[in-house]
């Protein structure tokens, strides 16, 4: 089955709506600046009350590894995420040393992204591929195209990127993801999960495949 990720998840209500409705993994901001920024207190409260079929996932951008590991230990999360310039290699060092899955973002907007993946295969756990783009006029818009160049990528990855209920289906019938993400598509505001919408979401993705 599809794995779903709700991510931007900034308080309690959101993680338990978002597991109770299926979801596999709850994405928490601990970039300093982001709007969605959540404190380690609240991270390790959330996830010490999650059942073991949802990970939280604690996501970073080129933070050190002293910073990530403080984050990890204090809240006891066991997946961390990684949206910046990250090496291949500081993301496998950061596996090994503290026993956790890592994830790796990265845009992909051509088929061609797809050499950008090449020197992380065997270093991360996951790829968090992000879609969106914009059209000649800067309208928001999926570049589903680009799906084509995953074919022989070996790591299972996540499509991100203003997915929702409404487009969810597109993105599989041009892929084999292992799961997709919502996050600002599903909002009510920003800081806020809209619950039909969270819900709308997830059971479209999971009746896929």
């Amino acid at each position: 089955m599809l794995k779903v990720k709700i991510c931007g998840i900034t308080n309690y209500d959101d993680a338990l709506n978002a597991t109770n409705l299926g979801a596999d993994y709850l994405g928490f901001q601990l970039v300093k600046d982001s709007p969605k920024k959540v404190s380690d207190k609240m991270l390790k409260e959330v996830n010490e009350k999650l059942p073991p079929f949802v990970l939280a996932v604690g996501i970073f951008v080129d933070q050190d590894s002293k910073a990530i590991t403080k984050v990890v230990k204090k809240t006891g999360i066991k997946v961390v995420q990684l949206n910046g310039s990250e090496t291949p290699e500081f993301c496998k060092a950061l596996a090994v040393s503290l026993s956790i899955k890592v994830f790796k973002y990265m845009k992909f907007t051509s088929v061609t992204d797809v050499i950008k993946l090449q020197p992380y295969i065997g270093n991360v756990d996951y790829f968090v591929l992000d879609i969106s783009t914009k059209d000649e006029q800067g309208n928001d818009m999926l570049a589903l195209e680009a799906l084509s160049g995953l074919e022989q990528v070996s790591v299972p990855y996540f499509i991100t990127g203003n997915i929702s209920s409404e487009n969810v289906g597109e993105v599989m019938e041009k892929s084999k993801p292992f799961g997709v993400e919502a996050d600002t598509s599903i909002e009510r505001l920003q800081r806020r999960k809209d619950f039909n919408k969270m819900a709308d979401f997830i059971k479209n993705a999971h009746s896929l495949r």
